[in-house]
């Protein structure tokens, strides 16, 4: 591939995680309550998407 010396001369990069000090876990309750949250909003908008288009159609 004509891109390959160019990737290999490249320095190896990686992301590194930037971990603060006061950084805490979510418990696995927390987790469920947000998921469930967000799985709601996401039901709402849905059905009120559905029903907007079904009031403006003919």
């Amino acid at each position: 591939m004509t891109h390959q010396p160019f990737e290999d001369r490249r320095e190896p990069t990686r992301l590194a995680d930037i971990i603060s000090a006061d950084e805490i876990h979510p418990t696995f309750g927390q987790q469920v309550r947000n998921g469930l949250g967000g799985l709601v909003v996401l039901l709402v908008t849905g059905v009120l998407i559905v029903a907007l288009v079904l009031w403006k159609s003919p």
